[in-house]
């Protein structure tokens, strides 16, 4: 079954900061410290986090309908630096 990331991003507004990394750290690869430290290091919002996930996650766009996704979210090329040195 597919991530339904718009039920994600609806629902994060609500949940308490430990919730929410133990739900994304349940759909990826990052474990909650990794999680908190991205948001601490970046400023990146949960709702702008979880567009940001969205959109990594969508097969349908090439890298630069990413690219391009992801440049429109605030904070989002900085989220998406500090995921690639985790994975890296």
């Amino acid at each position: 079954m597919p991530t339904d990331w718009n039920e994600i991003a609806r629902s994060t507004q609500e949940e308490t900061d430990d919730s929410f990394k133990g739900k994304i750290s349940s759909l990826t690869s990052l474990k909650d410290s990794e999680i908190a430290a991205l948001i601490n290091d970046t400023g990146i919002s949960k709702s702008d986090l979880v567009a940001v996930l969205k959109v990594i996650d969508d097969a349908s766009k090439t890298n630069e309908a990413k690219a391009q996704a992801i440049s429109n979210i605030n904070k989002g090329i900085r989220a998406v630096v500090k995921i690639a040195e985790r994975v890296i």
